[in-house]
């Protein structure tokens, strides 16, 4: 590529992975080994026919399948146009062909971009620029999205009132077995009984960063420092530190789930 360094920071975590699909075993390499030559893909497959394609698309599922539009006994187009409704994730096709007279019909069929053969370099980069331009703005709309998810209030119905929190207003809920209902308690130190009828499940939907440690105990994991391995005691950030919960084995287990264990 012409830049030193990848344009985005969406190829320093998540390198692409390509499929050529060439019958012409010349074509196939130079297309390939340009490929592999960029910091862009992690790696590359190759495949003689469609058919020989076919299920490791299926499978292995690229971010870029590179199609030469004419082969013999079927076209790209026919191709592309078989697998379509089996592919449930996101990919850009890249038709590449010595016959120009294919770019409109690649156009209808949905395809990212048209490489004509033989190619140029600078074609070549252009393209997998564009392909990378994509995946950054699909990131950065996600990223957007997932902002506004994590920012919305929770809605907490209590005996007396809705409250509309953030996530990080949750310290934690105990189950109270006399009165049959949820106690909330938020980190500004108040605790809040909650209607009757509400299901530890209904609870833990609310947010990812609460979790279960017991049948009637559920936490906000932002806040939870350490469990000991022996006594199952939670120990939780200043400045609730004097908070004394202990977990169940069973939910332990679970637990830990959430967590990258080294």
């Amino acid at each position: 590529m012409k830049q030193d360094t990848p344009p985005s920071c969406y190829l320093c975590s998540n390198p692409l992975r390509a499929f050529v699909v060439d019958d012409n075993p010349e074509a196939l390499a130079t297309l390939a080994n340009d490929l592999r030559n960029m910091k862009e893909f992690a790696e590359v497959k190759c495949f003689s026919s469609y058919e020989e394609a076919t299920l490791p698309l299926l499978e292995i599922r690229p971010d870029v399948l590179f199609l030469d539009v004419e082969m013999p006994g079927r076209n790209g187009l026919d191709f592309l146009e078989s697998v379509q409704q089996r592919i449930n994730f996101p990919i850009r096709v890249v038709f590449y062909t010595a016959f120009s007279g294919y770019m409109l019909d690649a156009i209808r069929h949905a395809a990212f971009d048209f490489l004509l053969k033989p190619y140029k370099q600078d074609e070549l980069e252009t393209v997998v620029d564009k392909i990378i331009k994509e995946c950054d703005e699909k990131k950065r709309l996600e990223s957007i999205y997932t902002n506004q998810i994590s920012g919305r209030k929770l809605a907490i119905q209590t005996v007396s009132e809705l409250l509309l929190l953030n996530s990080e207003e949750l310290l934690s809920l105990q189950y109270d077995k006399d009165s049959r209902s949820w106690l909330v308690t938020l980190t500004d130190g108040t605790s809040h009984y909650l209607r009757k009828g509400i299901r530890a499940d209904d609870l833990l939907a609310l947010h990812s960063s609460l979790a279960r440690i017991s049948s009637n105990c559920i936490v906000n994991v932002t806040y939870l420092s350490a469990v000991e391995n022996t006594t199952l005691k939670c120990r939780f950030c200043p400045p609730f530190n004097n908070i004394e919960l202990v977990a169940s084995r069973r939910y332990f287990s679970k637990l830990k789930e959430k967590f990258e264990l080294i």
